[in-house]
């Protein structure tokens, strides 16, 4: 490919890699992510699939090689298996993956597969009902767990959950989130709660838990 026509950050590093965000809705209203009284953006505002298809391809062709889609929950997207199937035959991309919270996956992981998406990250921060439920507001803890094993059922061999750790919310939870990792054969990265959104469950620095915290609660 032309030097000329590829993207370039301000290091001169090769961008081969792009995230686009198809939604800002979610069926969950996590505490450390949005307040319950969330305004969205207008869904006429919003990019088409159509549109998103053709960005999309022009980042391929100026060197993109790895396109993930996210949101909010990109799954509650009405038609979203349609732009990944769009997105799936762009010839010059390599990897198409996605991160969702696991409520849709019992009935579009499958749809997924087919589409060609090869990698999905999966938000997790509790394996407690009844935590699952405070940490998430709406969210059935059972039905992401059912949306897991259909995920690894339909062949997936690339999954990772992403957990968020909060002081006293689910902090003592870490070492059974590595451990069901492990049994499901998945890959899990935790993360700090990050100062991003409007919330109205608490002050960040009151559930604060530090990677290096982390770090020392697996070792």
């Amino acid at each position: 490919m032309n030097e000329a026509n590829t993207l370039i950050d301000n290091f001169n590093r090769h961008i081969n890699y792009v995230r686009i965000s198809v939604t800002d809705r979610c069926d969950f209203r996590c505490v450390y992510c949005m307040s319950e009284k969330m305004k969205f953006v207008p869904r006429a505002q919003l990019l088409t699939l159509e549109e998103i298809t053709t960005i999309a391809d022009v980042f391929t062709q100026l060197g993109v090689k790895k396109i993930r889609i996210t949101g909010g929950e990109p799954l509650v997207r009405q038609n979203i298996i349609t732009l990944f199937e769009n997105l799936g035959n762009l010839s010059e991309l390599e990897e198409l993956t996605t991160t969702t919270n696991g409520s849709q996956l019992i009935k579009l992981a499958e749809p997924l597969k087919k589409a060609g998406v090869s990698r999905i990250n999966i938000s997790l921060d509790s394996l407690n009902t009844k935590r699952f439920e405070n940490i998430t507001r709406t969210g059935k803890l059972d039905n992401v767990l059912k949306g897991i094993d259909k995920a690894i059922s339909v062949g997936f061999k690339k999954l990772k959950i992403n957990s968020v750790i909060l002081k006293n919310r689910n902090h003592d939870e870490i070492i059974d989130l590595v451990s069901f990792a492990i049994k499901k054969n998945m890959d899990i990265s935790f993360i700090e709660e990050m100062p991003l959104g409007i919330i109205d469950d608490h002050d960040r620095n009151e559930l604060y838990y530090s990677s290096d915290e982390i770090k020392n609660d697996i070792q």
